[in-house]
């Protein structure tokens, strides 16, 4: 009795672990590879760098997944291409997932009718469990590929939700969460300066290598302890030459300074 009690309290540990392996709204979508159903090649999630992924798990046969598919086609897919991707310029790509081994023909008449950009197969669903283990389909999950970007981290489950029992679709929920994603921000270049020809007392040319449109404040030092502006300069190309009349002879140091 003691061992039986034991292996169902493993067992159920076992079941509880499963499901909190779940992905939820927030967390961050781990690289996974499924067969590309045109090449036969694996396709990696992270082929989707620095865009927004829509993945849609279906089957054929599924009467939910047929009325879904002409609802994202006309509210996600060429709503966005339409546009040339979210308001930040994010690009967005649909990617149906297939469930249904085997049977080709009607699966590419519904993939037909669907227009998906790409078509994975998930027949054992492997990584469809992983969002959703309760099974199920159509199954929607809606990842941020953007790294930088402000709204939210790179591969960040942004949205998900199961269609089981319904056929209508909550298009604009779908729209709320892709639009919500905001484009990368570069981070700033560190201006440089290289020291050209001259002398304190004629002036000396400095190259100024930074962000066009920025100002810079050029300074320099007699002892890298006090610093006096020499003058600001505003870049009008990545790299500008910039002649700089020195106020005293005692100057021996130069640096660059970022607004």
């Amino acid at each position: 009795m003691k061992t039986l009690l034991q292996l169902s309290l493993a067992g159920l540990l076992f079941l509880l672990h499963a499901q909190a392996a779940a992905y939820r709204v927030g967390d961050t979508v781990e690289n996974f590879s499924l067969i590309n159903r045109a090449t036969g090649q694996p396709m990696a999630l992270k082929d989707f760098a620095g865009k927004i992924v829509l993945l849609d798990w279906f089957a054929w046969w599924c009467p939910f997944c047929q009325a879904a598919a002409p609802q994202l086609l006309d509210g996600v897919h060429e709503h966005y291409a339409a546009r040339a991707g979210n308001p930040a310029g994010i690009p967005v790509v649909s990617v149906g997932v297939n469930l249904q081994a085997n049977q080709e023909a009607q699966t590419q008449n519904f993939v037909n009718r669907a227009e998906y950009e790409f078509v994975w197969q998930d027949f054992n669903r492997a990584v469809a469990n992983r969002f959703f283990p309760t099974g199920g389909q159509p199954l929607f999950a809606i990842i941020n590929g953007v790294t930088n970007s402000p709204s939210h981290r790179p591969w960040e489950l942004i949205y998900a939700r199961q269609g089981y029992g319904q056929t209508v679709f909550p298009v604009a929920d779908f729209r709320a969460a892709i639009d919500a994603v905001k484009a990368a921000v570069v981070p700033a270049m560190p201006p440089t300066l290289t020291l050209g020809s001259g002398t304190a007392a004629n002036g000396v040319t400095l190259s100024i290598r930074g962000r066009t449109g920025v100002v810079y404040r050029v300074e320099s030092s007699a002892d890298l302890v006090g610093w006096k502006l020499e003058q600001e300069v505003t870049l009008s190309s990545e790299t500008e030459a910039v002649p700089v009349q020195l106020a005293s002879v005692e100057t021996r140091f130069f640096r660059v300074v970022a607004p």
